[in-house]
């Protein structure tokens, strides 16, 4: 088999879509593809894509180095790569490399970075290459029909510090536009300190409303706040991922708030909506260990996890 590495071009789309179906569990159309790279803001975020073809051009695998609004370092990379399962151990995930990493070093960049799961087969693949673990996320899940829910007294501690909870929903009908933007700000400044892979920075808020609510769809019933008086403290909300399964996107609490039972109140909260809504469980992924040992508490079990790596390149910056 010939092979060779190009950049992706529009006439990519269906092989593109076809191997994230295969190599990432991804199930996305092509009209999604097109519609997700259309938005991409590249006068602010780099990104360049490749695939690897055959003799007759058609991808067989595809990579990409990018910088991630949610996560901004000028110099830092994030990494995709992935191969047609049926054609692995063929040097086509190498020969991307190859690419990507030319591109990193023509960009001085000084870290490229991704996420691995413990399922897929890459470990050895990308240690031969210098990454490194540097942080660890845990997949977990909870079984609501069997699941404790001891939310009254969750209620009352919390309610003796004088803090309240309100839905989303009664916040947007009272606040309007003003009080998402302040859910926003809260979204940002209770995960500035989270563990993963660089540090956490500022979405804009179109873009941050717009993947909430477009595209996760964002349930606003099902997204509880926590307000001391006028400020908001904390938040914990869920988006459908399948037939009676929700995803928590996010539980945050701002830094001087911690350890004071507001997380688990929120947390609550979302389950007991979540069961009076028929829903059979909920998965969240986590980095933070005193988060997994909430959730543990709460009876979400780990049933996966995945590293983050990093490779350093400053020393080689300038090649």
């Amino acid at each position: 088999m010939t092979l060779r590495v190009r950049l992706f071009a529009d006439r990519d789309y269906a092989g593109f879509v076809r191997i994230r179906r295969l190599a990432e569990q991804q199930d996305v159309s092509i009209e999604t593809a097109r519609e997700q790279d259309g938005r991409w803001d590249h006068s602010r975020f780099e990104r360049v894509r490749v695939v690897a073809v055959d003799e007759e051009d058609a991808p067989l695998g595809y990579g990409e180095i990018y910088q991630e609004a949610s996560r901004f370092e000028r110099l830092r990379y994030f990494v995709r790569l992935a191969v047609d399962p049926r054609l692995r151990r063929r040097g086509i995930g190498a020969a991307m490399w190859g690419q990507l990493r030319a591109e990193l070093d023509e960009r001085a960049a000084t870290v490229a970075c991704l996420w691995v799961s413990d399922a897929t087969a890459c470990h050895s693949f990308i240690a031969e290459r210098g990454f490194v673990e540097v942080v660890r996320a845990y997949e977990q899940v909870v079984a609501l029909a069997t699941a404790r829910l001891p939310l009254a007294a969750a209620e009352e501690a919390v309610a003796a510090q004088g803090i309240t909870v309100e839905t989303l929903s009664a916040l947007l009908d009272r606040d309007g536009d003003d009080g998402l933007g302040r859910v926003h700000d809260l979204y940002t400044a209770s995960r500035l300190d989270q563990p993963t892979l660089g540090h956490v920075t500022a979405r804009p808020f179109a873009d941050w409303r717009r993947e909430v609510f477009e595209e996760l769809h964002l349930l606003p019933d099902a997204f509880f706040v926590a307000r001391d008086r006028d400020r908001l403290v904390g938040c914990s909300g869920v988006h459908p991922s399948a037939e009676e399964v929700l995803r928590i996107l996010i539980t945050g609490v701002l830094p001087e708030y911690r350890r004071r039972g507001i997380a688990r109140v929120l947390k609550l909260r979302v389950h007991a909506w979540a069961r009076a809504h028929g829903y059979r469980e909920i998965h969240t992924s986590t980095a933070n260990a005193a988060a997994v040992a909430l959730n543990i508490s709460l009876g979400y079990a780990i049933v996966g996890s995945w590293g983050g790596y990093e490779l350093r390149l400053a020393a080689d910056a300038t090649r």
